[in-house]
């Protein structure tokens, strides 16, 4: 009998814990939020429409701020999925299958919105990363 107390305990403590799972899932979910969130925001202020504000530093400092959230999704995306990994994704169904599910999706949405973020043109608003203005004019 207590051989087989001792399997039991054994395998109790070799699983891996459903908190791993729980946190695999909020962070999943609360990434995948802020991601549609930012693509969102990004939607409705495309870069034709910023170039047309007033107050163009502010619509740069609001440009930068989404494509900052883009690339800190990316880190939120892997410990999600690993957090889901090591809850037992792949064996069982469970809350870190469903949360490394979310972080996958979250990575996608995050590094489209990166390369996105890094490869648009911007006319007289500044450059995020691609755009280099050659012609010569009036100064902005």
């Amino acid at each position: 009998m207590g051989e087989a107390e001792y399997e039991a305990e054994r395998a109790d403590t070799t699983r891996p814990g459903r908190g791993l799972g729980i946190a695999s899932l909020a962070i999943g979910a609360s990434g995948l939020t802020l991601a549609v969130a930012t693509w969102a925001a990004w939607l409705i202020v495309r870069p034709p429409l910023v170039s047309a504000w007033v107050f163009s530093w502010v619509a740069q400092a609001f440009v930068l701020v989404l494509g900052a959230l883009w690339f800190a999704l990316l880190p939120i995306s892997v410990l999600a999925l690993v957090f889901g990994v090591h809850a037992g994704a792949r064996t069982r169904p469970s809350a870190g299958r469903i949360g490394a599910t979310l972080a996958v999706i979250t990575a996608l949405l995050a590094l489209s919105g990166a390369a996105v973020f890094a490869t648009t043109s911007w006319r007289h608003v500044g450059p995020p990363i691609a755009y280099f203005d050659t012609q010569t004019g009036p100064p902005r």
